[in-house]
């Protein structure tokens, strides 16, 4: 397990639908299974509707939320985005998130 003294990882997840509830259980228990070098933090959801993406990211312990992925790129507290939207549209985002580092 993870020990609370290890650095974070702060987590971008992009869809909150089936895929992105599966990912953000898999994001909070991961450190009950695995001995991490990172603790993963899950600092922000994004989804397209504010309503339903303030929801999912009470419901899932989502610290903060956008409904623009664009915008979940540009901030600070983003390590690592996971992209848990439809398959078609995969690759847009992927791209855009690697070249934004």
């Amino acid at each position: 397990m993870t020990s609370p003294g290890h650095p974070t990882l702060g987590v971008g997840l992009i869809g909150h639908a089936f895929m992105g509830a599966a990912h953000s259980h898999a994001w909070r228990t991961a450190p009950h299974f695995f001995d991490l070098p990172l603790r993963p933090e899950l600092a922000v959801l994004a989804g397209r509707d504010p309503g339903r993406v303030a929801e999912a990211a009470a419901r899932l312990g989502w610290a903060a939320t956008e409904t623009d992925w664009r915008r979940l790129l540009e901030r600070d507290d983003v390590d690592l985005v996971d992209v848990c939207t439809p398959g078609d549209t995969h690759a847009e985002i992927a791209i855009a998130a690697l070249e934004a580092g």
